[in-house]
């Protein structure tokens, strides 16, 4: 059973310039559940930052609720505010280490004000450092260390305390991919052991499909989609959903290069050029095969990727299919009854029409 452990209700965030009014973050409700991988997706300026800074209050919001592990915020004390942002880790894109200290007391300095003894200090500094694979670079200095190891220390420091809900603001940004995949791989592999909820805020959709399990997508301070991984990555909705999904299969650039081809420019007038996603059971079918058996149409497949997501199948083609316009309606109408989404592709004006 899914229970909450994050609840923004009507929340609302407005900056006052000389000039304007500036509203970053404009009337969002979201919930997260605990033990979630949750991804809060959008482009620089989106709102998504101001937003996570809200779950600790960090910024308070012009008005509307926020509610963590079942306490409105807003209602606590101060001191019973501090102690709720103790359940709280957060982690940066630029690691917010303390250069003079060794990574073991960096890691330690999180423990400070604790009732814990001296060593039950150093057994968890000793047990984290484990845990992000750096029990060996206890005694080095931050400036010792690659980028993708300074990102396991600051992780280890954020969770010292045992929080409930870990906050990435954009930490594997400034990494580079194969670093990247690496600390999304520590940070789903803490979830998994230690069910920590974790708050993926990037403008990184690959770093959303490797790791998260429901993401939101914002723009202008608003969310605009929401859903489970897999839904968005099958049947995204919104154009700027689709534009960060396409950068991840790399669509965009695959159709830049197809679109140049001849066969592709100078398609005859009983010829279709179509991008294909399928999805769940229509990946088990023989659907090209059949296109041919069924309908007479010929299909020749120029680009295709499948992958998996959450342990589903999500596949992709882009297909020029080939016969008559009443045979060629036909096929269309037996994909879309199996579920797959079909979208007519146009060369020479370069875009792309949905057929459904």
């Amino acid at each position: 059973m899914t229970e909450p452990i994050i609840q923004l209700k009507n929340v609302s965030v407005e900056f006052n310039s000389k000039k304007k009014q500036v509203s970053a973050v404009n009337n969002v409700n979201l919930t997260i559940n605990k033990g979630d991988i949750f991804g809060i997706v959008g482009y620089s300026g989106a709102g998504k930052s101001t937003l996570v800074r809200l779950i600790n209050l960090l910024q308070k919001p012009t008005s509307g609720q926020v509610i963590v592990n079942k306490q409105n915020l807003l209602e606590l004390s101060d001191k019973e505010l501090r102690i709720s942002r103790k359940k709280i880790g957060m982690i940066f894109q630029h690691f917010n280490l303390m250069n003079a200290r060794t990574i073991f007391n960096n890691v330690a300095f999180a423990l400070k004000g604790t009732d814990l003894s001296k060593k039950q200090k150093n057994d968890r500094v000793n047990e984290l450092l484990d845990l992000v694979g750096l029990s060996d670079k206890a005694n080095n200095y931050p400036s010792e260390l690659s980028g993708g190891q300074k990102q396991r220390v600051g992780i280890a420091r954020a969770i010292a305390n045992h929080p409930d809900i870990l906050i990435s603001d954009e930490a594997t940004s400034a990494l580079d991919p194969k670093t990247t995949q690496s600390i999304l791989e520590l940070l789903d592999q803490i979830n998994k052991k230690l069910g920590l909820t974790i708050v993926l805020i990037t403008h990184q959709m690959e770093a959303i499909k490797q790791i998260s399990h429901h993401v939101a997508v914002m723009d202008q301070g608003k969310i605009i989609e929401e859903g489970s991984v897999y839904q968005i990555f099958s049947e995204p909705q919104k154009s700027l959903t689709k534009s960060f999904i396409n950068t991840t299969t790399r669509l965009d650039e695959t159709l830049k290069v197809l679109y140049e081809q001849e066969n592709v420019k100078h398609l005859s007038k009983d010829q279709k050029l179509l991008s294909l996603s399928y999805f769940g059971d229509s990946t088990d079918e023989p659907l090209i095969s059949s296109l041919y058996e069924k309908f007479q149409v010929s299909a020749n497949i120029l680009y295709g990727n499948i992958e998996m997501l959450q342990g589903q199948p999500l596949g992709n083609l882009v297909v020029i299919l080939s016969g008559t316009e009443q045979s060629v309606q036909n096929a269309l109408n037996y994909l879309n009854e199996s579920r797959v989404k079909v979208t007519e592709l146009n060369p020479s004006e370069g875009d792309i029409n949905e057929l459904n």
